[in-house]
């Protein structure tokens, strides 16, 4: 991406900037796409298992908010 720099900031000759980006080398970019291919596929097996036809109401919204937090620290694996 190009780099930019902002307007001169009120009562201050500071000016925020960024530098142009590298971007990604071949090899990062390769292991991108690697990994959303991946996360596509797990996803895909998430959302279709049969498992989720198994729950109605209730049941299927808690089920689905326990595997959203499933890697939530509890209090006491954070006090640890």
């Amino acid at each position: 991406m190009a780099g930019w720099e902002g307007d001169k900031q009120l009562h201050s000759g500071f000016r925020s900037s960024k530098p142009d980006s590298p971007g990604y080398t071949e090899e990062q970019r390769q292991q991108v796409a690697a990994y959303r291919a991946r996360l596509l596929e797990l996803s895909t097996q998430v959302v279709t298992h049969s498992f989720w036809e198994t729950l109605k109401g209730d049941d299927l919204f808690a089920a689905r908010m326990q595997l959203k937090h499933v890697h939530d620290k509890t209090e006491d694996e954070a006090a640890a």
